[in-house]
């Protein structure tokens, strides 16, 4: 029983077919992050949080401007 109840919206189902069709996309890999994401479980180091892009709005919670402060 998963702790979190997955809903697949019509924009992740837009990607996930754009996804499917790069020769490098690893499905099984991505169903193992959502299985653990929804039992609510810690993502092993490979799949850490990370910076997407360097004046992003939002890191993990975290206003773009605390981020400056505290050297993130």
């Amino acid at each position: 029983m998963h702790k979190y109840y997955i809903k697949l919206t019509n924009n992740f189902k837009k990607s996930l077919d754009k996804m499917r069709k790069q020769k490098n996309f690893d499905e099984n890999a991505l169903n193992t992050v959502i299985e653990l994401l929804a039992n609510d479980e810690i993502l092993p180091d490979k799949y850490r949080n990370h910076l997407l892009e360097p004046k992003s709005k939002r890191f993990m919670g975290m206003p773009y401007k605390a981020r400056l402060v505290i050297n993130l």
